[in-house]
């Protein structure tokens, strides 16, 4: 006979603290239905460590903007979701959580339609394509937001903390160990449920092992950029569904600094930043947001006669050249994530795994890809409402 205590007795856990897994944890202790639990995360890399290619959330662009195909219904409400209730936050809080909003500038070469999810958000407006900085075919802007991922992180786990859930910092190698002494020790009792917020983790994590979950590299520039307060985006070539095509990216934050972006290689691990990726971003990003050039750099001289020693380095190095190099005097940093893409798209769902002899739920809640942040309240609220049993809606 088991002696395992009722399941409403027993605790709650979180497999992983990237943006997923903390969203999770918020939405889960505020439910009626944790009253009286524990809810433990258990992860071993946290916001305030170093940024770790695998961490995707502090090293991701973190703007909220939807790639989400016109007939996918379930993450355009996922997405759609997460920006309101990130909206909300950033008019009740404004910058101080991390949160900026901002006039969203998208640009397409090679489509004259733009994805209808954009309609939905605040001033959308259709714009002249003649009016762009560069050769493109259609244009539209609305308002969007970004997100610091150091600041909005920390805010989530002081969130989760003050909501009474427990953090730890482990590695999970199996599911099976956490029937072991060694985890037993942290919740005392067998969970009731697990929520798998691993991201990339979900390849290796034995008992899920889902080898449909691989990398996908981004690498992106940080510059110090504070005039830079609206964002931009040029989309060559077509999405295919979700991500396809080449994206250039300007995403300035709320702390004065601006990501700049970016490259999508799938199944490449590579943690390293190359160098010539990150002169063609540079220069892709100048295309897109002349801006980007350092205001002094910008700046005519006062008379004609000063122009001479400029025009000959002008001359020998290419106008492009000169604006590339004043935009490298403001280079922060390089640096490359892997974004936790899956065959299939997005895994949320119910499933049991046996620990211990006991039926213990699995919600997963993982294979994001690049649509981490901006569909990360949606789905949060989405694995809450699977455990508790209820019906999602109908797509």
């Amino acid at each position: 006979m088991s002696t395992t205590p009722p399941t409403e007795q027993r605790p709650l856990l979180i497999l992983g603290a990237g943006v997923i897994g903390l969203t999770t944890a918020v939405r889960l202790l505020e439910s009626p239905s944790s009253a009286g639990r524990k809810v433990h995360i258990i992860a071993d890399h946290h916001s305030t460590d170093g940024l770790d290619a695998r961490y995707a959330s502090s090293i991701a662009g973190a703007h909220h903007l939807s790639f989400a195909d016109d007939a996918d219904k379930r993450q355009r409400r996922w997405d759609m979701r997460t920006f309101r209730v990130l909206y909300e936050e950033w008019r009740k809080e404004g910058e101080a959580c991390g949160l900026m909003g901002l006039t969203q500038t998208e640009m397409w070469v090679g489509s004259s339609k733009h994805l209808q999810i954009y309609e939905e958000h605040p001033d959308f407006k259709v714009l002249e394509a003649r009016d762009a900085p560069c050769k493109v075919d259609h244009m539209v802007s609305f308002t969007s937001l970004t997100v610091t991922p150091s600041l909005y992180l920390t805010g989530l786990e002081a969130r989760v903390r003050s909501l009474g859930g427990i953090i730890h910092r482990a590695h999970v190698g199996s599911l099976h160990d956490l029937a072991t002494l060694p985890f037993l020790s942290l919740y005392s009792i067998l969970p009731a449920a697990v929520f798998v917020c691993v991201g990339l983790g979900a390849s290796s994590l034995l008992g899920i092992a889902d080898q449909s979950v691989y990398p996908t590299r981004g690498q992106v520039v940080r510059v110090r950029a504070p005039w830079i307060r609206s964002g931009y985006t040029r989309q060559v070539g077509s999405l295919a569904g979700g991500e396809g095509g080449q994206r250039t990216y300007v995403i300035p934050r709320c702390t004065g600094d601006v990501i700049l972006g970016g490259t999508r290689e799938e199944r490449d691990w590579d943690p390293y930043p190359r160098l010539e990726t990150a002169k063609d971003i540079l220069c892709r990003a100048l295309d897109i947001c002349p801006e980007l050039e350092p205001p002094h750099a910008r700046a005519p001289a006062l008379e004609a006669g000063e122009k001479t020693l400029e025009a000959a380095w002008a001359a020998e190095m290419g106008e492009k050249e000169e604006k590339v190099k004043a935009l490298e005097e403001v280079v922060v940093e390089h640096l490359v994530g892997f974004r936790p893409s899956r065959v299939g798209g997005t895994r949320l769902e119910r499933a049991e795994v046996r620990l211990a002899g006991e039926i213990v739920a699995l919600i997963h809640n993982y294979g994001h890809g690049g649509a981490g942040w901006q569909s990360s309240w949606g789905c949060a609220e989405d694995a809450v409402a699977i455990w508790e049993g209820k019906n999602l809606p109908k797509l």
